[in-house]
């Protein structure tokens, strides 16, 4: 049985905040999330039960920490307006 998303999601946001803290990025870099849930993956199981963990979690906030990208303001790009592919599928009874 796995974790609760709604507490991966929280413990992936702590882990990104603290690495961001902890490396002194500018606000303009941010973390990237998705190499979150990535580090996090392998160590959930002994963040969960409680383990000792200190010197593994430093380790992955400093991973963390060293994957980013700068964050540019009015900067988007929309998506192409049309219906979207295999809309069959939404639809699909039970």
């Amino acid at each position: 049985m796995s974790p609760p998303r709604w507490l991966c999601d929280n413990l992936q946001a702590l882990t990104a905040l603290s690495a961001h803290d902890n490396a002194g990025l500018p606000e303009s870099v941010r973390i990237n999330r998705a190499y979150v849930h990535t580090a996090l993956k392998p160590l959930l199981p002994a963040l969960l039960l409680g383990k000792k963990v200190a010197k593994l979690l430093r380790n992955v906030l400093r991973l963390v920490a060293q994957h980013t990208y700068v964050h540019r303001e009015k900067l988007s790009k929309p998506r192409k307006p049309g219906p979207k592919p295999h809309k069959y599928m939404t639809q699909k009874h039970c």
